[in-house]
């Protein structure tokens, strides 16, 4: 039946042009999506826990705690499979991308029902005269406004991949760490220990020349002060360990630690580069490197913002039956709001101001990381001068004059106090370059964060300890 007021042909033509205009809508897309993050050289290689696309698919658990010796190697990487703070930047870049997903979708038509004249006076109190309307009806976004949405949400994305790449690092710089303590404190105790045997003997010397009459007997009461000082240091030492165990392990997030020791060299160091060739690798960090992302985004949310300023249309159609007369007729609608007070102008003035401060914020980052990079650099620096020294000649001389001290107090030439400042001494020296080495170690962990390159000969394993 031909619709009243309208031919077929006209019908026809309206009809073409709504499923031609809604085609070219569907066909629109959003910026280019990026390439992606490219992961830095600290680290690279090492397996690292990346969250599947499907959430019920649980993979974090897939390695067991580590036993027996355990090396910084095989520490890294149950710490990058296994850290809960990265698990979560992981899923959070799973999100954005489900969010970018959701920013592509087109909106969904809705469909309406509407009846007229279903009762009223005199001659319309009937149903039988009742109207009918089936209409669908289809918001069409103008302005740009889902390409501009999907390439926010692309670039909102990429920045969460920027995040998940700064917490790897800050995973793999604090891994390192932990493992340095743990070595120095290992060999801290084994120092203590080998102090503790030297103090013993020492007591069983000393108590022999007290019996010969040839010291005085305070002699022995001082070496077991001693002896009982050092084994108190040993003890405090001991619980220093455990703690520092349990803080390694928790990078993976365990609560105990399973392994049995750490092993390492903390002995191999080598001269710090130039200054001038790590400032070079700034652009690397992506606390600096992030920028160019942040400023796309913000770029994006302006763009998103100016194109809300144009009012979408609401384009709907349908069939409207007359009861009464048994006919079909097409009814369309078009519906725009008009922008006469709200056009948006807090929030684009709002984008403006993000994205002018962009360019302040990214100077600040650098300039910390600059800031914090020189200061680490000169924290290496003194510190692997002071293994150099204490290696090279605090120590074996503190060990000649421990030794002459002590067989000079053999043959009664010293007393006991001169023997145990010797001894003392030679402790704290030892001890020093201890503290020196993990000084250095963790200041080459924490240069290889602001740089994000390893700085040892071994690729991609942090602080140049090797088993």
């Amino acid at each position: 039946m031909a619709t009243p007021g309208m031919s077929g042909r006209g019908i026809r033509g309206i009809r073409s042009l709504i499923v031609g205009f809604a085609g070219a809508v569907t066909a629109m897309v959003g910026a280019r999506a990026d390439d992606g993050v490219a992961p830095r050289a600290l680290g690279h290689g090492i397996p690292t826990f990346e969250a599947p696309a499907e959430p019920e698919t649980d993979r974090i658990a897939q390695t067991e705690d580590p036993t027996g010796d355990l090396g910084l190697a095989e520490a890294l990487r149950h710490a990058l499979l296994r850290s809960p703070e990265l698990a979560d930047v992981s899923w959070e870049i799973r999100t954005r991308e489900a969010l970018a997903l959701q920013a592509s979708l087109l909106p969904n038509p809705e469909v309406s029902i509407e009846t007229e004249q279903l009762g009223g006076t005199q001659d319309r109190d009937t149903i039988d005269s009742h109207q009918a309307t089936l209409s669908i009806a289809q918001l069409v976004e103008l302005g740009g406004k889902r390409s501009a949405r999907v390439r926010l949400a692309r670039a909102e994305t990429t920045l969460a991949q920027w995040d998940f790449e700064a917490k790897r690092l800050a995973v793999v710089t604090d891994t390192a760490r932990a493992f340095v303590r743990v070595l120095a404190l290992q060999q801290r105790s084994e120092l203590t220990k080998s102090l503790e045997d030297l103090a013993t003997d020492t007591v069983r010397s000393v108590e022999a020349t007290v019996s010969t009459g040839a010291v005085s007997p305070i002699e022995t009461d001082r070496a077991r002060v001693q002896l009982e000082r050092i084994q108190l240091q040993a003890l405090r030492t001991r619980h220093e360990l455990e703690v520092a165990r349990t803080l390694l392990a928790a990078t993976w997030g365990a609560s105990t630690a399973s392994f049995t020791r750490a092993v390492g060299d903390l002995a191999a160091v080598t001269a710090p580069p130039p200054l001038e060739a790590l400032a070079a690798l700034v652009p690397e960090n992506p606390d600096v490197a992030r920028w160019n992302a942040e400023i796309a985004e913000r770029e994006a949310a302006l763009a998103l913002e100016r194109a809300r300023r144009i009012p979408d249309v609401t384009i709907g159609s349908g069939p409207r039956y007359y009861t009464e007369a048994h006919d079909v007729a097409l009814v369309m609608s078009v519906s725009v709001p008009l922008p006469l007070f709200d056009q948006n102008q807090g929030n684009i003035l709002d984008s403006r101001h993000r994205l002018r401060r962009a360019a302040f914020d990214r100077r600040a980052a650098e300039v910390t990381v600059r800031s914090q990079l020189t200061a680490t650099y000169q924290a290496l620096a003194a510190a692997f001068g002071e293994v150099e020294s204490l290696r090279d000649r605090v120590i074996p001389d503190a060990e000649r004059v421990h030794r002459a001290s002590r067989e000079a107090y053999g043959r009664g030439l010293f007393r006991y106090v001169e023997v145990l400042d010797a001894q003392r001494t030679l402790f704290e020296a030892r001890s020093q370059l201890v503290d020196a080495l993990a000084a250095y170690h963790t200041a080459v962990a924490d240069i290889e964060r602001l740089t994000s390159t390893p700085l040892s000969a071994s690729a991609n394993v942090p602080g140049g300890i090797q088993p």
